[in-house]
């Protein structure tokens, strides 16, 4: 196995390392971003950043899901990709993404995920209905404002009727973010709090809350958070970091998907409202399948351990 060359760090200093890696990939990014879109969009952003909150725009628009793809790169691909290789020599290696899984568990992964629906939904309601104590108006006010400044950039985003468009969409949105966002939480940070904590369902659940909250919406922290922990168990479990890719995958494409079919009056349903319901029944079954389909991949993925073994 190869060894890099900040292999004998503690797990602090690595974890320390990560943070700059990503606030250096975040600004040297971004900078680069604004003048690339002078060229690119015609718009010099040093003088007209406001252009950046102009939702009904669709240059602003396209501007934006530029600095997405952006963000995406040099805030979680970047970073994971150069961590990987400073502490093992081998980024693919260290980051899992050189080990697959079985069909049968990414069956039962599509299955996870749309099974869960109803459960996720009722999370997010159940979110929604958070209040803070009447000290803490002003950052209850700065919260809903965000989540609804953010609710305002999604539907912008995916607003598209045109199959090119949806690709577009699904890059951006669904593929991208995926894989880079895997990379970043359960391929660094999940394994570096194993390492620090030395108890990996802590180092889940802490990877999960942080999943959670850095997307800056927190009506929306305890459904992240609960896709988090599904997505950490995931790659706990098969040792594969293309199975929680999979499903944050399948979980952000749906919502492309959804909200495209709408756009061509396909589908009725809102991609808020997809999978949503208030039938006690349903959403309990939800929850009990989901947990009955995780561990299925539980005992799948320990068979397939003692079979190579």
């Amino acid at each position: 196995m190869k060894t890099g060359p900040l292999a004998d760090l503690s797990p602090f200093a690595k974890l320390v390392f990560v943070i700059l890696l990503v606030i250096s990939g975040f600004i040297i990014f971004f900078v680069a971003g604004i003048f690339l879109a002078i060229p690119l969009y015609h718009v010099n952003l040093l003088y007209n950043m406001s252009v950046l909150t102009e939702f009904n725009n669709p240059q602003a628009v396209s501007l934006l899901k530029y600095f997405q793809l952006i963000q995406s790169i040099g805030f979680f691909i970047l970073p994971a990709m150069l961590a990987g290789w400073f502490f093992e020599g081998n980024a693919t290696g260290y980051l899992r993404l050189n080990k697959s899984s079985t069909v049968s568990i990414f069956l039962i992964t599509i299955f996870i995920m749309f099974v869960s629906l109803p459960a996720i939904n009722w999370i997010i309601s159940v979110n929604e209905m958070m209040k803070l104590p009447t000290a803490l108006h002003g950052m209850e006010q700065w919260m809903k404002d965000t989540e609804n400044e953010a609710a305002q950039l999604t539907g912008a985003f995916l607003k598209t009727n045109t199959i090119g468009g949806l690709g577009v969409n699904l890059i951006m949105i669904a593929i991208i973010p995926a894989i880079g966002e895997e990379m970043l939480f359960r391929g660094i940070l999940q394994r570096l709090f194993s390492e620090w904590f030395r108890n990996i369902h802590v180092a889940i659940l802490f990877t999960a809350f942080i999943f959670g909250a850095v997307h800056l919406q927190f009506y929306g922290i305890l459904p992240r958070m609960i896709l988090g922990i599904i997505f950490g168990y995931l790659f706990f479990w098969t040792g594969s970091l293309w199975l929680p890719i999979f499903a944050h995958f399948l979980n952000n494409g749906s919502a492309v998907m959804v909200s495209f079919l709408v756009s061509r009056n396909m589908v009725k349903q809102e991609y808020e409202n997809f999978g949503s319901t208030d039938n006690v029944f349903f959403i309990m079954s939800s929850i009990v399948l989901t947990g009955l389909l995780l561990f299925w991949v539980y005992r799948c993925a320990r068979k397939k351990e003692r079979i190579t073994t």
